[in-house]
């Protein structure tokens, strides 16, 4: 064997050897695309204009927003605006959006993110919430909350709107 074979053997079984040093057993990361969403409340529409934190529940008014979840995730989701009399003894939901589908792209898609709107309609004349009393502070404090899948997982979020003044 010429010293040129015996070198060039030399070389190939320590590919060979390094080759099977660094494959087996091995571990690598994986790269996975972390899930995460946001929830927002983007407005409330008061027909009866400034200030922005009275209210006439008799004229209605609208609080919309949306939801922003990973592409991936199927099912349904609802969005609640509970409000709490300070003083006083409401403490429960005035509207919900339950119209919320979450669906995968077809075709299948790189992960990423989807925006969906929600809308809240308290209409004219609505009894959500019971008529001044004597007494009554008539403020209420507004937190709005978002469930996917009715609760079944723990994919949640709230968001503290404030105090509003509503009569």
């Amino acid at each position: 064997m010429t010293p040129t074979a015996r070198a060039e053997g030399a070389t190939s079984t320590a590919r060979a050897e390094s080759v099977a040093r660094r494959g087996v057993p091995g571990t690598n990361q994986v790269q996975f695309n972390t899930a995460g969403g946001q929830f927002s409340v983007d407005s409330i529409t008061d027909p009866n204009g400034a200030p922005s934190n009275v209210i006439d529940l008799d004229l209605g008014f609208v609080i919309s927003g949306t939801v922003t979840l990973p592409n991936w995730l199927q099912g349904t989701g609802t969005v609640t605006v509970y409000a709490q009399e300070i003083g006083g003894p409401f403490n429960g939901p005035i509207g919900n959006d339950n119209s919320l589908k979450f669906a995968r792209p077809v075709p299948p898609a790189e992960p990423s993110t989807e925006n969906y709107r929600w809308t809240i309609t308290i209409p004219p004349g609505s009894h959500v919430l019971p008529d001044p009393q004597r007494g009554a502070s008539q403020v209420y404090n507004l937190v709005a909350v978002f469930v996917f899948d009715d609760q079944l997982t723990d994919i949640g979020a709230f968001v503290d709107m404030g105090k509003y003044m509503i009569d």
